[in-house]
């Protein structure tokens, strides 16, 4: 039994190290250099429960990173104490849910990703370990844009290598390319401005730590839903994780848009997804089907097409999970899905088809995560504990839009 699709890890922006207007972060955040002033490599990279994942070196020793465009530089806890980092300073900061906390932050001295030498670099010092998802990733931290804007970067999704370099006219690039330009922000961070069913929508983060794509902010979606520019949509509610903490319970939508344009590029019927309290951006799921050139000095962003991106569709079962406790429970259900006719939030899953869930441990959880499921297509049982009761159902994976 494949079941990767089921459990759905949530990548998002986990904490930006950002503040209130007026605050010496930013100027702080734009800090560092690189050691070469003429250089270009290229290094592999893997996709790692769906972000990307790189080997950097620090004070001669290897760490695996998420590279995640949308995020600046982090150290977990448990890296800042080996190095014995220093704190700078604090910012009181909001993650992705809006949930304020007080985060140090740090200098990194040295990190070297492939032959290139970044020194001198802004991190946030985060405890990731409350978060499952990222826990079974084994990271210990994110390469974010306030460190990537110092260089050239070309992304070959399919062949799962980035090339890094001082100046652009190194990479072979065709000369016919789908190019825009990047509004910069804080932390480095790239966004574009985009043509959505028509309409202009600003601040569309480029978000390589995202694998899916959220085209449409809460504001903007329910604009275009009063306008008729979306016909159908299906919604539900979960709890969200951020730098610190899970949420309570928030609506979510699932849609299609019929129109998108970045640049000179049209691409039609894309699914995406709409959180609340999220911005919005353009992830992976999109991104994959091009060769990627980002270039904070001309502030552009060149795309080749590989393969075709938009005709989507949304096929699910229509659930997710959560682990809690050595537990795993559902934390989300999708309206007119299979699941919605028998499963609610809050059920506690003891099995899926013959394998058992209940006391499961992190660990375990944590190889379902990491196993390359292919996508699931037969009925799946699930039995569930809920008032007492165990409850078996059937499910089967339908299309939603």
């Amino acid at each position: 039994m494949k079941l990767k699709k089921l459990f759905y890890p949530l990548i998002s922006i986990i904490l930006l190290l950002s503040s209130c207007a007026g605050s010496n972060i930013d100027k702080i955040l734009k800090q560092g250099n690189v050691v070469q002033e003429d250089f270009k490599t290229t290094i592999p990279f893997k996709y790692v429960n769906g972000w990307i994942v790189l080997e950097v070196e620090i004070e001669n020793k290897a760490y695996n990173f998420i590279l995640d465009t949308g995020h600046s530089n982090l150290l977990t806890k448990e890296l800042a104490e080996e190095l014995n980092s220093k704190v700078l300073g604090t910012e009181e900061m909001s993650d992705v849910n809006a949930t304020e906390n007080t985060t140090e932050y740090t200098r990194i001295g040295s990190i070297k990703i492939g032959d290139i030498d970044f020194q001198n670099t802004i991190a946030s010092i985060v405890d990731l370990n409350k978060i499952t998802e990222i826990a079974c990733t084994k990271i210990y931290g994110f390469i974010g844009s306030n460190l990537m804007r110092k260089a050239v970067w070309d992304f070959d999704f399919k062949n799962q290598l980035i090339t890094i370099t001082n100046d652009e006219n190194k990479l072979d690039i065709p000369t016919e390319t789908i190019e825009s330009r990047m509004y910069i922000g804080t932390a480095g961070i790239p966004a574009l401005t985009l043509q959505i069913n028509g309409e202009k929508t600003l601040n569309n983060t480029v978000d390589f730590g995202n694998s899916g794509t959220n085209l449409l902010r809460t504001k903007y979606f329910e604009e275009q839903l009063e306008a008729n520019l979306i016909k159908e949509y299906v919604s539900g509610s979960q709890k969200s994780f951020g730098g610190f903490g899970r949420t309570e319970e928030k609506p979510f939508y699932h849609t299609m848009i019929d129109e998108l344009k970045i640049g000179n590029h049209t691409v039609n019927n894309i699914h995406t997804r709409v959180l609340t309290g999220a911005s919005n951006n353009l992830g992976l799921a999109f991104f994959k089907n091009y060769r990627v050139i980002l270039n904070w000095n001309s502030k552009k962003i060149k795309m080749i097409e590989i393969t075709k991106a938009g005709n989507d569709s949304y096929r699910t079962y229509g659930f997710k999970t959560l682990y809690e406790q050595e537990s795993v429970y559902v934390n989300a259900v999708v309206e007119t899905s299979s699941a919605s006719k028998s499963l609610k939030n809050g059920d506690k899953i003891l099995s899926i088809n013959d394998t058992n869930y209940a006391n499961i441990t992190e660990e375990q959880y944590c190889n379902i995560l990491s196993n390359d499921f292919d996508d699931e297509t037969d009925p799946l049982s699930i039995t569930i504990f809920r008032d007492g009761m165990e409850l078996t159902f059937e499910l089967l994976k339908t299309q939603l839009l």
